[in-house]
C-alpha cells in the first residue's frame, strides 16, 4: 500500500512540473486577434498576456473603444478555452490512478 502511495506522490510532483511547463509554453505561444473591421489588432499570449495592440488611425474614439472591447473579449475567450483544454489533457495524462477519483 505504501509503495502505491509513494508512487502516487511522485506522480503528483511530476504533474506540478508538467503544469509549470504548460504555463511557460502558453506564455511563449502567441496569436493575433483582429476586429471584423480590421481597425483593432491584438497580439496575445496563450496565457492571456497582451503583448501588443495596434489601432487604425482616423477611427472615431467611441467606435475604436467598442471594437477594442469586442476584440479583447473574443481573444480572451479563445485563450481560456485553449488553456482549459490543454490543462485538462495534461491532468488526465499525468494524474496517478487514485481509487474513487473521476479521472
Amino acid at each position: 500500500m505504501f509503495g502505491n502511495l509513494m508512487g502516487m506522490m511522485e506522480k503528483l510532483n511530476g504533474l506540478k512540473d508538467k503544469f509549470s511547463h504548460l504555463k511557460e509554453e502558453l506564455d511563449n505561444d502567441f496569436f493575433i486577434a483582429k476586429s471584423t473591421s480590421g481597425n483593432v489588432k491584438i497580439t496575445l499570449s496563450k496565457f492571456a498576456t497582451i503583448k501588443d495592440i495596434e489601432l487604425a488611425e482616423g477611427v472615431e474614439k467611441e467606435q475604436l473603444e467598442d471594437e477594442l472591447v469586442l476584440t479583447l473579449n473574443k481573444a480572451l475567450e479563445k485563450v481560456k478555452n485553449e488553456a482549459m483544454e490543454k490543462a485538462k489533457k495534461t491532468a488526465t495524462e499525468n494524474m496517478p490512478n487514485i481509487p474513487g477519483m473521476p479521472f
